[in-house]
Parts: structure tokens; sequence; C-alpha cells
């Protein structure tokens, strides 16, 4: 295979792909919002596509559909060209590609949020796709498996960073894997500012209880976390690290519809 990316082959590549066993789809939920003055809004799309590749490379005889994008992104919504859509569209949209999907010969579809803010909508539609289509549909939270942190936290110790300055969105983390990817020309490091540092989720807690959270009620910058001391070379130790435990969290949740494990 030249490709894992569905949107680079031609229909009889795929269908040969298919009748040779690629029989697994990875489909990334990301967004178009705003990440700090110095990563591209495009970042958890481009974030989605780096974890997809690896995690069909790691799988084997699997391939990557197009991301999905936007995704919902209100509380970015106070900084300019975010583009967000409601949960209920975004579900829709994974039926959409899921259903086409199994049409076309796949027989499991791994559906993941590249964006947090994706999560919830992708594991209530999964486990609704699962039971409808004759696929197995599974959507692991992978963003949020203890596991990746334990696999970064080391690194981030080398680097002299917290958890805190790591951060959830444009911070140390964000930045150095986008700086080790293909998209790496893309940031403006020059432009990195420090964002909110602290116990972020305490934070946003308070923040929803005035109402409608807005990112920029808790960083005017966009960022939580800090980018300054990002690099390609901790972006590159992070990758190696993460991607077996992306791959370990996905195999798990591929299972037969009677429980067997699939690997």
């Amino acid at each position: 295979m030249e490709t894992v990316l569905l949107e680079e082959m031609t229909w009889p590549q795929i269908r040969k792909a298919i009748d040779v066993g690629y029989r697994t789809v990875i489909v990334a939920a990301g967004s178009i919002e705003q990440h700090g003055k110095h990563l591209p809004i495009g970042m958890d799309t481009m974030g989605g596509y780096s974890m997809a590749v690896g995690i069909a490379e790691g799988l084997g005889h699997a391939l990557v559909a197009p991301v999905i994008r936007p995704g919902c992104s209100d509380h970015h919504m106070a900084f300019p060209a975010t583009i967000t859509i409601s949960e209920d569209l975004l579900k829709e949209l994974c039926r959409a590609y899921c259903r086409c999907l199994s049409q076309h010969g796949f027989e499991r579809i791994v559906l993941f949020a590249s964006h947090g803010g994706n999560i919830q909508a992708l594991k209530e539609v999964a486990l609704e796709l699962d039971a409808e289509l004759p696929c197995m549909v599974v959507s692991p939270n992978i963003l949020q498996d203890p596991r990746v942190e334990e696999a970064t936290d080391p690194i981030l110790d080398r680097y002299g960073v917290t958890r805190e300055e790591g951060g959830i969105h444009s911070g140390f983390v964000e930045t150095s894997l986008l700086l080790a990817s293909s998209y790496g020309h893309l940031v403006d490091m020059q432009a990195a500012e420090r964002g909110f540092v602290g116990d972020v989720w305490a934070r946003i807690d308070e923040a929803k209880k005035a109402g409608r959270f807005s990112m920029a009620d808790i960083s005017p910058v966009g960022v939580l976390g800090d980018p300054t001391k990002a690099s390609a070379e901790a972006g590159r130790e992070m990758l190696a690290a993460t991607g077996p435990v992306y791959i370990k969290i996905v195999k798990e949740s591929l299972r037969t519809k009677d429980g067997e494990a699939q690997v």
C-alpha cells in the first residue's frame, strides 16, 4: 500500500484493498477552531490525520477515511475563524460516514475524537451504529485515556515541563506534536504565548457555572498550557511513546459482538 488514506486512492484501489483484507477503517473527528496565536485552526484535523495513520499502520490491514470536520467547538467562538457544528449534526455526519463505509464492505469502523468537544457525541452515536449496522463500530476515548498522559509524563519531566504547562489545548504537548509532524512548517513559534496554567478542569467547571462556557474567559490568548518551550524533538519523543498506547487502546475496543477480543 503506497498510502492508507482513502482520499488519495482511486475506487479500484480501494476495492482491491478491501478484497485482500483491508476491512478496518479509521475515522477521526477533528475540528476547525482557534489554537492560540501560533497554531493553525486545523490543528485537531491535522492531528486526527496523524493519529489515524499511525493507528492504521500499527493495526495493519486498515485504511483511513477523510477526517470529519468541523466539530463541536462552540466554546471557541470568541476567536475569529472558529467554525462549530451541533452535536446532532456531528452525529448525523458520523451516521452518513459509517453507513457508506459499511455498505462498501468495511467490517470494523474505529470512530475516535481528535478534538475533546466531540467525545460524547461519538460515544453515543457509535453505540447506536454498532447496533444498527452489520459491521462493528467502536469509539475509543483516546484523548482522555490516562495511559496516554502516563506515557508523556517522563518526557515532560526531561524537558522541565509540568502537566499543567503541557496543557490540553495548544500548550507544550500539542505544539510539540505538530512541530514533529508533516505540518510543522505551519507552527509560528515566535507568536507562541503562555496561556492558562493551573487546574484547568476546576477552572472550566467554574466557568460553566456562569452559563455558556467560553475559552476566552479562561485564556485571552486561547491557550491552556505553555507552548513556549515546545520543540520538534520533544514531539518526536512523545509520538514514539504514545503511538503504541493509541494502538493498544484501539485494539482493546475492537471486539466481536459476542465479546471475543479482535486484534
